[in-house]
């Protein structure tokens, strides 16, 4: 906890340090208009939406909010992407604790969420429907290299014999999906794995032998302490 906060301080430094202004709360409609993703947060979004972003939605005719949460294993990770969608936000992020009513331990997450934004509009009507997140039919032209890697970053694991995607929120139609695009635009063969037979949940899974490629397709976009997720083992001061 205390390297959480350590993490926290740096952070709030950094903005401070470097002048910068959060928004205010109440935009008018024409303030709000004018802000828009570039093609790099575009792809980084498309990769955290596959992964562990929540897009949030007050009313069917509202904009949309993204809202960013990482376990205090992967501060580091939600402070980068804080400063990739920091022009959008108005507040810093902050920490909450959780408390296991069965252990009575308590597990600390950071978050942030950005304003209500039309810019991200687009998104949630490409992702969600009825308010549950699915996979579009098209994700085979949206998802690139740099969307790979945050997804990884996301919602990856290396369990010592390969690359494992946590996509227990999907069925197993966007799966298909998924691996339809990973084939296509990348030529990465993954493959489903029942994790939860009775919550019919599953992950998607990509053999050891295919991670050579995917580093160098992805690793020039991964955070250093993230290069574990695949396979890397990280030296001392990087973790």
């Amino acid at each position: 906890m205390k390297n959480l906060f350590n993490i926290l301080k740096f952070g709030h430094r950094y903005f401070r340090t470097n002048k910068v202004n959060f928004l205010k709360n109440r935009l008018t409609r024409a303030e709000r208009a004018r802000f828009s993703l570039n093609d790099f947060q575009e792809q980084v979004l498309i990769g955290v939406i596959l992964g562990d972003l929540y897009m949030r939605k007050s009313s069917k005719v509202a904009n949309t909010r993204l809202v960013f949460r990482q376990g205090s294993v992967h501060s580091a990770y939600l402070l980068h992407l804080y400063k990739l969608f920091q022009v959008f936000v108005n507040t810093p992020p902050a920490i909450t604790t959780i408390v296991d009513k069965n252990t009575e331990r308590s597990r600390y997450n950071l978050h942030f969420s950005t304003l209500a934004l039309p810019c991200f509009n687009k998104y949630y009507e490409l992702f969600y429907v009825d308010g549950k997140k699915q996979i579009p039919t098209n994700i085979v032209e949206y998802l690139t290299p740099v969307g790979l890697a945050y997804w990884i970053m996301d919602d990856g694991s290396y369990t010592g014999a390969g690359l494992r995607l946590s996509t227990n929120a999907f069925d197993k139609k966007d799966l298909n999906l998924l691996i339809d695009a990973l084939e296509k635009n990348f030529s990465i063969t993954a493959t489903i794995n029942v994790q939860y037979k009775d919550k019919d949940q599953n992950t998607l899974y990509i053999t050891k032998a295919q991670l050579p490629q995917l580093k160098l397709l992805v690793s020039e976009y991964m955070c250093p302490d993230m290069m574990s997720k695949l396979g890397e083992v990280l030296k001392p001061d990087s973790e």
